[in-house]
């Protein structure tokens, strides 16, 4: 396992003077700073770098106060100015990249904690620090449970203190900030009984220390639930970050040239061909009665396990599909993935399908795809259901963005990468719009046959949902809608008909409220890679090989796939 994150670094990059440096030496230089940044805002967000399978912090949760932030801010600012010395030194062209990387790694937190403040806008974030500290720990193979079990109560223990500074930087947020802040804790809460239960189980030596913890932990959040179910709500104009900061995540996060008036003209010109690509072949389909409802023979005895070895057995095989179609090479020792209902401690939170990598930074790889947990006893017309699921492979698309091609071996191959600053990248317009780039490209690959117009109308479908998710994230973002226009109109412009569906886009919606600039990674992130995809064939005309081009994508990391251009050594037209 690298460790060279959690080092203190002790050389220090005073008095350097370039012109007299060779670029072996200020690569040196250079790299010491990167590790010194990184250590910093690894320390900062110690459940972020849990996630990441760094495990130093392990036992605590970002302070949040006042006097905290603002060295957190000082700091950043003082690694700005050392970072600038570098801005145009004789770097080799690996460190020129890397340098863009550090510095918006930087220059990202410093706008989180000083320009949008998130600490004193979202009392989500208080509540995900919780819940995602405890969680990260129960999945990590790092150590054993027997010594998880120690961090896991350290952080149980340190909620209260958590919730109270909450409390202080959080005074009238929006409307909906509340609503899913509440429902956040109660889910949370449900969890931490699950946790302490389960841990009391296996630890019944431990289980008053566990008891005592996690019952003080589930009582902070009952105490901020209250207090947020008293606050009067905030304008609902501040959901908005604002113009210039949604501009500034745009071109300091994704490197990418334009802004979001741009931005938004793009996604509704995409929307609006989305849209008739959609309705068109949707028309064909039922005028031909392509809808998949063909009779098949269910046998007496179909089990519940028999469902989850398929969804196993498809994994597999659309692994063993990419290595015979030669699509993108797949290393030998690419971490295991299982697929698993989602565990009872979880549910309250993960309600569909869902994948948790590996961090690239832990010494045990493995990585888990949750499915809905599937009844022990199933009724005939449950029976009929799944068969037919699993007689026209239904799981192949689901495989498709979250394991084979898509996030798991993305990821994967992201977290071999050497360098610890590659390493720690993890840019969604790369990590989602290669998975959603993989929906279509996969469906041209031949996985699905010559023709699979179901199969077709789906991928069609989750191009038409990016695309509004583009319009949503920037018009939400930019003060252009409120929430419940924001909640109208997607479900005007996708159809929602049925109760079900509404309620998904009303939850869809409330997530993007805290989350700017991530709904348009998916769709603009896949058109960057096939943007790169087609210069490239243009370039090498009969030379091109789409398995080189994957390979050499995936090999930089869960980078803005911006940066992909110079790198490949492509012109943009």
């Amino acid at each position: 396992m690298i460790r060279r994150f959690i080092i203190v670094i002790l050389l220090t990059l005073l008095g350097i003077s370039f012109p007299n440096n060779t670029k072996a030496d200020m690569g040196k230089t250079f790299n010491d700073l990167c590790l010194n940044i990184l250590e910093t805002v690894q320390s900062f967000y110690p459940v972020k770098s849990t996630e990441m399978g760094i495990h130093a912090y392990d036992h605590r949760l970002t302070d949040y106060s006042r006097s905290s932030v603002k060295q957190m801010i000082n700091d950043l600012k003082s690694y700005e100015k050392k970072l600038y010395k570098y801005k145009s030194a004789n770097l080799s062209e690996h460190d020129r990249i890397n340098y863009r990387l550090i510095k918006s790694n930087v220059d990202i937190v410093l706008l989180n904690l000083q320009r949008i403040a998130w600490y004193k806008r979202s009392p989500q974030l208080y509540v995900d620090e919780a819940v995602n500290g405890i969680y990260f720990l129960m999945l990590s193979h790092h150590a054993p449970l027997s010594e998880r079990v120690v961090l896991i109560i350290s952080r149980m223990k340190a909620v209260p203190g958590l919730l109270v500074t909450a409390r202080k930087n959080i005074k009238k947020p929006p409307r909906v900030y509340i609503e899913a802040a509440l429902e956040s804790l109660e889910s949370g809460m449900q969890f931490y009984q699950g946790v302490a239960a389960d841990l009391i189980n296996k630890f019944p030596e431990r289980a008053d220390e566990i008891l005592e913890a996690s019952t003080k932990a589930r009582e902070a959040m009952n105490d901020f639930s209250v207090y947020l179910s008293g606050l009067t709500p905030g304008p609902e104009t501040d959901l908005a970050i604002g113009k210039e900061n949604f501009d500034y995540k745009l071109s300091h996060e994704y490197f990418l040239t334009y802004d979001s008036d741009s931005l938004l003209r793009i996604g509704e010109a995409l929307l609006a061909e989305a849209q008739k690509a959609y309705h068109d072949y949707e028309a064909y389909v039922e005028t031909n009665h392509l809808n998949g409802r063909d009779s098949v023979f269910v046998p007496a005895v179909f089990t519940k396990q028999d469902i989850l070895d398929y969804y196993n057995w498809e994994v597999q095989q659309e692994r063993v599909s990419l290595e015979q179609d030669d699509v993108i090479t797949v290393p030998e020792n690419i971490a295991p993935i299982t697929v698993i209902e989602t565990p009872p401690f979880l549910r309250s939170m993960i309600s569909g399908i869902a994948y948790q990598p590996a961090g690239p930074f832990d010494s045990v790889q493995h990585g888990y795809f949750y499915v809905r947990p599937i009844p022990d006893d199933l009724d005939r017309q449950q029976l009929e259901a799944h068969y037919r699921y699993i007689h026209r492979r239904g799981f192949k698309g689901s495989v498709v963005h979250e394991a084979y091609p898509g996030h798991h071996l993305q990821l994967q191959i992201a977290g071999m990468n050497e360098d610890p600053v590659r390493k720690w990248q993890f840019n969604i317009m790369m990590i989602e719009g290669w998975a959603l780039y993989c929906e279509e490209m996969m469906y041209h690959a031949g996985l699905y046959g010559k023709e699979d117009p179901a199969q077709w109308l789906g991928v069609l479908g989750g191009i038409r949902f990016r695309a509004a998710r583009i319009v949503a994230d920037v018009k939400l973002h930019t003060g252009q809608f409120t929430y419940d226009e924001c909640v109208d109109w997607m479900i005007d412009v996708l159809d929602a008909t049925s109760e079900s569906d509404k309620e998904y886009i009303r939850k869809e919606v409330r997530r993007y409220t805290f989350s700017p600039t991530y709904q348009m990674s998916y769709l603009m992130g896949k058109r960057e890679i096939m943007n790169l995809r087609q210069t490239a064939q243009k370039r090498d005309v009969d030379q091109f090989s789409l398995k080189v081009f994957h390979d050499a994508l995936l090999a930089e990391g869960s980078i803005p796939p911006t940066l992909m251009w110079d790198i490949m050594g492509l012109s943009r037209n």
